[in-house]
């Protein structure tokens, strides 16, 4: 558990998904510091009771919010700690990750945000990357092989660490964005990076991504999300790093080849390219 010194809060954005926020909130409990959930959930998580001596738990039930962005800047707003722990509602923690992200943030004046390495992608994924991938569309995070102590652009949205006030310094996150907001985490960390904050994974914390969210198996809605995100984030991040059609198209490719951790149907990415709100997931038939 964290030490009394430890001043951090771990964060739980979360949306229809209280089956995995419950199964989450015990490990993220065990860490000893105060836990915050901003649920958007049309009906509040029941909060449950807890054990003497259990960190706070506090509930923001806000339906109002269009997105996740959105849910990760009400927050950031609303808790104190100036270390700001955000993970996923299916994300597991280590019982040491507040205390060893405290330890870091103590430590290690010239970062402001820290991570670990949620997954490692394959040689062939990562060529595909290298070959698909290039100017403002390249994600770092898709290089990796495995766990390790590096600096980065950017780190795994589902669980990490950052300094609240480096957070609020560059605006939080991306509050234009709606509903299904594939990248958020990216451009949040690239921000980071361009205002001179750099990040960095770091081994000693741990964390396991359960990946609950069952619109991961829709291939046509995640090409569609991946083409309007890269859209987006060549408008957003393309100066000074092009990104050019050349460029968009190999990175189109790639997702739809089927060769990626989590493939997309062409389909999917061309109505991506030509419809605003493609980036939604489809109704269930």
């Amino acid at each position: 558990m964290a030490g009394m010194g430890c001043d951090a809060a771990i964060l739980i954005p979360s949306k229809n998904r209280h089956a995995s926020l419950a199964q989450t909130l015990p490990s993220a409990l065990a860490n000893g510091v105060p836990v915050w959930i901003c649920d958007q959930s049309p009906q509040p998580f029941p909060i449950p009771k807890l054990p003497p001596g259990a960190p706070p738990l506090r509930v923001l039930h806000r339906p109002d919010l269009p997105g996740l962005p959105q849910a990760r800047n009400a927050l950031l707003a609303a808790c104190p700690a100036r270390l700001a722990i955000f993970i996923d509602d299916d994300c597991d923690l280590a019982p040491d990750f507040a205390a060893q992200a405290c330890r870091l943030a103590d430590q290690e004046d010239q970062c402001h945000a820290w991570g670990p390495v949620i997954e490692g992608r394959s040689r062939r994924q990562r060529q595909l990357t290298r070959l698909s991938q290039w100017g403002s569309l390249r994600d770092p995070r898709r290089l990796l092989s495995g766990p390790g102590d590096a600096w980065s652009k950017a780190l795994f949205g589902c669980a990490f660490a950052v300094r609240r006030a480096s957070a609020a310094a560059i605006g939080g996150f991306a509050s234009d964005r709606c509903g299904y907001c594939l990248g958020e985490d990216l451009d949040f960390f690239l921000r980071l990076h361009r205002a001179g904050m750099p990040c960095r994974f770091a081994t000693c914390l741990r964390a396991v991504h359960r990946e609950d969210s069952c619109g991961r198996a829709d291939r046509h809605a995640r090409g569609a999300a991946k083409a309007r995100f890269w859209l987006w984030l060549a408008r957003r991040h393309g100066a000074g790093n092009p990104a050019t059609l050349l460029h968009l198209a190999l990175a189109l490719a790639g997702a739809a080849s089927g060769q990626g951790r989590e493939p997309a149907s062409l389909g999917g990415v061309l109505k991506g390219l030509c419809h605003p709100q493609a980036d939604r997931y489809r109704p269930a038939r």
